[in-house]
């Protein structure tokens, strides 16, 4: 292509054809220009596709570990935290004379209790985004979302599952397992008054129940956020992908 180019203009020239020449020359000029920006655009197709690769790959991962957190965290977590409230609440509404519960059930309730769920939530995926740099998510409206969850929702919870936790250790637990026989099979008649009369026990018990009230809504809200961000997140993919 280049040599047909030099002979028509060394035939030009040869035969003083300058006008044709600079028409010819001008021509040459914008099909070069042409070519550069044509070139530039691949290139810059390429560097997008590239670019749109790479944050498939890392809203795949997010997705991924939020997937992880709501099967094997928040699901069973307030399943768990759902299950022991109520049967905390038995004992609640015991120790503020708001219920009856027989001398064999009252075992029962206390040993119900017995344990905390420690909710553990994956947060790899995110750190990477942020060595990446967040901003690789194009969509304004999903990086606002998932910076906010991990930035906001996440750390609350897991300051909320704390919170829980070192009562339970430290105030619920000791007290229980200071107070209660939890293989004894019954109470005696002594034992449940005894039970019953003990303020501490009752304080611990109401305390240990709005703790966990607390932490089991901000769950829910926080679950309900991660399952509206996976849909989300799928539909981005979606149209990255086309």
């Amino acid at each position: 292509m280049i040599k047909f180019f030099r002979k028509i203009r060394q035939k030009l020239l040869s035969e003083n054809k300058f006008s044709k020449y600079l028409i010819y020359a001008i021509g040459e000029i914008i099909l070069v220009m042409i070519g550069i920006l044509l070139a530039l655009q691949v290139n810059n197709w390429n560097e997008y596709r590239k670019q749109g690769q790479k944050e498939i790959v890392n809203l795949k991962a997010i997705k991924n570990d939020l997937q992880h957190d709501l099967n094997t965290e928040f699901i069973p977590g307030i399943s768990y935290y759902s299950k022991k409230n109520k049967d905390l609440s038995r004992l609640r509404d015991f120790y503020l004379n708001k219920e009856i519960i027989p001398r064999d059930s009252l075992l029962k309730y206390f040993r119900n209790n017995w344990g905390e769920w420690h909710i553990i939530l994956n947060k790899g995926a995110f750190e990477n985004l942020k060595s990446t740099g967040i901003d690789i998510i194009s969509n304004d409206s999903l990086r606002t979302k998932i910076s906010s969850l991990y930035s906001n929702g996440y750390p609350e919870i897991e300051n909320r599952v704390n919170i829980v936790k070192q009562f339970y250790d430290n105030e619920f637990g000791p007290i229980l397992y200071d107070n209660i026989i939890l293989y004894d099979s019954t109470h005696s008649h002594d034992d449940f008054d005894d039970l019953k009369n003990r303020k501490q026990i009752g304080n611990r018990i109401i305390q240990h129940y709005y703790l966990r009230t607390w932490l089991f809504e901000r769950s829910e809200l926080v679950k309900s956020k991660v399952e509206l961000l996976i849909g989300d997140i799928d539909k981005e993919i979606e149209r990255l992908d086309k």
